[in-house]
């Protein structure tokens, strides 16, 4: 009697079975960024805090420094979103006097400062912390800044100057400068930006990112489940 030995067949899971696992895997990892992404949002930005450099010395031999925010466009509707975007710059007068800083539109900002000694700033790094700026040769002494009507946000201080600005559509610039024009301005200042309504939302995407992690890690047992039951 002849006795036929048939080895034991290795059953694979079924190629639906590993799509799903795959699946699931894909939405936790969506879920996984999505919730860190809201997290790290709500650390900077939850709560009206305001994304800003540490203080840093600024100073200028001449009567103003001066940042181009450049052309804003596009900010209406944001504030039904996540606050209208402030920008926030302060500025603690390290030399003689009263400090000044503002925000104007371009134009009259450089036809305020037309004829003046300025230094604009070309570039910014916030790590390491660092300015280069482009020297404006002039010899006109510019009227007290607080006088001029152009500024769309301003403030002044013997001692700390600090702004909030919610921003809006327009080519703009903030400018730094002694409250009666004269030159050799220094400070300790610092620039930041908020969107102080904005702990809703963050908290809806770090939410929605625990739910998508639930989800695809629900998929993946599942569906481990079912290979082992050969289901």
């Amino acid at each position: 009697m002849t006795t036929t030995i048939t080895p034991p067949s290795v059953v694979n899971p079924p190629r639906r079975t590993v799509a799903w696992i795959v699946v699931g895997t894909v939405i936790i990892v969506i879920g996984f960024l999505t919730a860190i992404s809201g997290g790290v949002l709500l650390a900077l930005f939850g709560s009206g805090k305001a994304l800003s450099t540490v203080e840093h010395p600024v100073s200028t031999s001449t009567s103003a420094l001066i940042g181009d925010l450049g052309t804003i466009t596009d900010t209406s509707g944001f504030e039904y979103v996540t606050g209208a975007p402030t920008l926030h710059v302060s500025a603690d007068s390290a030399g003689r006097g009263a400090v000044f800083v503002g925000v104007g539109p371009a134009e009259e900002v450089q036809r305020y400062l037309a004829g003046v000694a300025t230094d604009r700033v070309t570039d910014f790094e916030m790590s390491p912390f660092s300015i280069d700026v482009s020297r404006q040769p002039g010899s006109k002494v510019p009227g007290a800044p607080e006088e001029q009507k152009f500024w769309v946000a301003s403030a002044q201080s013997t001692t700390g100057a600090e702004l909030a600005w919610q921003i809006q559509d327009g080519h703009y610039q903030v400018v730094i400068m002694n409250a009666d024009g004269s030159a050799d301005v220094h400070t300790q200042a610092r620039i930041g930006v908020s969107l102080p309504d904005s702990f809703g939302i963050w908290m809806v995407v770090l939410a929605a990112g625990v739910v998508f992690m639930v989800i695809g890690t629900a998929v993946v047992i599942g569906s481990s489940r079912r290979e082992n039951t050969g289901r």
